[in-house]
């Protein structure tokens, strides 16, 4: 495996978003002082120094998955795809402990993307048989290590996961509500709504918690957001070493992050959830409907930042029509001054808040549409 600063240097790198989030992804890797080699649907490619690509991909707030290239060559057939991969050192990419997980989406001249992958698993084991007789695992649940295989037209690549599951799941989310918001949905959310890290941020509907303990943990400054997906990743430590960490205390004395639910259960979730991701001191969480909502510190100004349901996730869509308007008539009375942003499934439903758009995103969850809309209460 590469591991040397300067050959990680040479190394493109691949980081993949849901549809709609490439512009934060570029911004947020160019913030990093890396350089982007091109853009596509799927994601970013890019590369940059040693140092600087580790920042990245173990605070990346947006990117789903992250992965370097391995090999390119060109592949007219299925057949050719197994001859070129068939030459390639293999044994010095997957080590005989160590079980391994292909995925595929290739096109072209690899036309059938399930037959190209297990071309791709037949080459790398025959190889491992013939010229070292060794058998090498396959696994269909939790590999060592992950490859991607890719093609346009006859080119092919194959890549590296840094992580064999997505770069989103932080690890501390073991208790969860029905259809929580993914961390780096919810990472784009707090990045839309403009919220500044210093001005207090309420979540009405927090379910699990994700919204509150998303913006928690941008406020420690010494600890990876990303370092549980990387700590165990043989893929990383070949590259990188082993993720740094410290233990850090965050001032709690001046709590500006309150989440509210109207299910105890959710609220219970939401602890759990805080104190595993070891923010749960400076989140307050409290059970209560939105309806009765109110401004009790009487702020001038802060961010209400949330997901409500919706009729196809929860509820019937009448049902969410009445709630939509409960809360824009509470936030309208009580947080004047405040900055309001909701991501919603249903466009439909956006229009019984009865606000005026300040600022909107279209984006794609789990094969719908939806959208991120920033209002200002006059």
């Amino acid at each position: 495996m590469i591991s040397s600063a300067s050959k990680i240097h040479s190394l493109e790198f691949h980081a993949s978003c849901a549809e709609g989030l490439q512009e934060f992804l570029s911004r947020e890797i160019k913030s990093y002082g890396l350089k982007i080699l091109s853009e596509n649907r799927g994601g970013v490619f890019f590369e940059g120094k040693a140092e600087s690509v580790e920042q990245f991909i173990l605070n990346s707030r947006f990117s789903s998955k992250i992965s370097y290239n391995l090999f390119r060559f060109k592949a007219d057939s299925p057949e050719d795809l197994y001859d070129s991969a068939y030459q390639l050192p293999w044994e010095k990419i997957i080590p005989e402990n160590k079980t391994f997980k292909i995925e595929s989406s290739t096109k072209d001249s690899l036309d059938n993307s399930r037959y190209a992958l297990y071309k791709l698993k037949d080459s790398i084991r025959d190889r491992f048989r013939d010229k070292f007789n060794l058998e090498t695992e396959v696994a269909k649940d939790n590999p060592d290590i992950l490859l991607l295989l890719k093609s346009n037209r006859n080119q092919v690549s194959i890549q590296m996961c840094l992580s064999t599951y997505s770069v989103s799941k932080r690890g501390y989310r073991t208790v969860s509500t029905e259809a929580p918001l993914k961390e780096n949905l919810a990472q784009t959310l707090i990045d839309f709504s403009g919220w500044d890290r210093s001005k207090p941020l309420i979540d009405p509907m927090c379910g699990s918690g994700t919204i509150l303990i998303e913006a928690a943990l941008l406020l420690k400054k010494y600890s990876p957001l990303n370092a549980f997906v990387f700590r165990d990743s043989f893929a990383y430590i070949s590259l990188f070493g082993e993720v740094k960490t410290n233990k850090e205390k965050i001032d709690s004395s001046s709590i500006i992050l309150f989440g509210y639910d109207i299910d105890p259960h959710a609220i219970e979730a939401a602890k759990e959830n805080a104190a595993n991701a070891g923010v749960d001191k400076i989140i307050r969480f409290e059970k209560k409907d939105v309806k009765d909502l109110t401004n009790e510190n009487n702020l001038k100004e802060g961010f209400i930042v949330t997901n409500p349901p919706y009729g196809k996730r929860l509820g019937s869509v009448e049902e969410s029509k009445k709630l939509y308007t409960e809360i824009a008539n509470v936030i309208r009375k009580n947080f004047s001054g405040f900055n309001f942003s909701v991501i919603c499934g249903d466009k439909s439903l956006l229009g019984y808040f009865r606000l005026k758009e300040e600022k909107s995103l279209n984006l794609t969850i789990a094969g719908f549409k939806a959208k991120i809309v920033n209002y200002k209460i006059r």
